[in-house]
């Protein structure tokens, strides 16, 4: 298996053949990763899947996943 700087050298390749916004949709996977088991974030998700549902059984309107993002930052 390749060492750490090898990976992280072919990510950077990667990335500078990739257009500016699948380069913004990759720091936003990156950013989720470093979040994804912060206590904040999980209560957040838990709290919105929980209206998520109580929405759905109403009938409402379902919030994109931009406006999500929006809320959260």
């Amino acid at each position: 298996m390749a060492n750490i700087e090898q990976v992280r050298e072919k990510v950077v390749e990667s990335l500078s053949d990739l257009p500016s916004d699948q380069v913004k949709e990759v720091l936003n996977f990156v950013e989720y990763l470093k979040i994804r088991e912060s206590k904040s974030f999980i209560d957040y998700v838990n709290r919105r899947t929980k209206e998520a549902l109580a929405d759905r059984k109403k009938g409402k309107h379902f919030q994109s996943l931009h406006e999500l993002r929006a809320e959260y930052k």
